[in-house]
């Protein structure tokens, strides 16, 4: 499965791609998730929890920066995870891009997906449905985290004063019924509506 998403950042080009690639401190920005230090390998642990309805899928692994370019602001991800409580996996790799678009920075990711288990019963369409949902949380909540002022937070004017730089408070699972009305609204504003019944009311 191909996942494309996209959002902007209303920061510079420059922060936002070091933001992406420092695992740990953005791995909080994405609802439900949780990364720890690298280990000797560069492999950082790693684990999501996403709801759907009276559902809970925990999924535990690893996520690493195989490749980057820093002049060039481009990046490739993978992730290894395994379902806490079932005999699901899933493995993704992601490319990602981070461009100039005022008034701050446009990222761009492409997302190779592979799953089994219950989350490969959902469906192509809810999967991207939560996938889109989750990458416009953690866009929401890296803006607050980059940008003084935003959303209430006090933004990333470097480290206080003992030389700690307090990380996000973690975003909570999205509830499924929440992410499914998501969608219902998402596919009808783009047209994908059920096709009308015919008119009987001619001979």
């Amino acid at each position: 499965m191909e996942i494309a998403s996209e959002f902007t950042v209303g920061a510079a080009p420059a922060e936002v791609y070091a933001a992406l690639l420092d695992l740990e401190r953005v791995g909080p920005c994405i609802p439900g998730a949780s990364v720890g230090p690298a280990g000797a390998d560069g492999a950082h642990p790693a684990e999501i929890a996403v709801r759907l309805g009276p559902m809970r899928l925990t999924y535990r692994g690893t996520v690493r920066v195989v490749d980057h370019a820093e002049a060039a602001r481009t990046a490739t991800l993978v992730a290894d995870v395994r379902e806490v409580r079932g005999q699901g996996n899933a493995h993704a790799r992601m490319t990602m891009s981070v461009t100039d678009r005022a008034p701050g920075a446009h990222v761009q990711a492409n997302t190779a997906v592979e799953l089994s288990g219950r989350a490969a019963q959902m469906g192509a369409g809810i999967v991207e449905d939560v996938a889109g949902r989750l990458v416009a949380d953690m866009a929401t909540r890296l803006e607050a985290l980059l940008t003084p002022g935003a959303s209430g937070e006090s933004g990333d004017a470097g480290p206080p004063a003992g030389g700690e730089r307090t990380p996000p408070v973690p975003a909570p699972p999205i509830g499924g019924l929440r992410l499914l009305l998501r969608a219902l609204w998402h596919r009808l504003r783009h047209g994908r509506r059920p096709a009308a019944a015919p008119d009987r009311s001619s001979p």
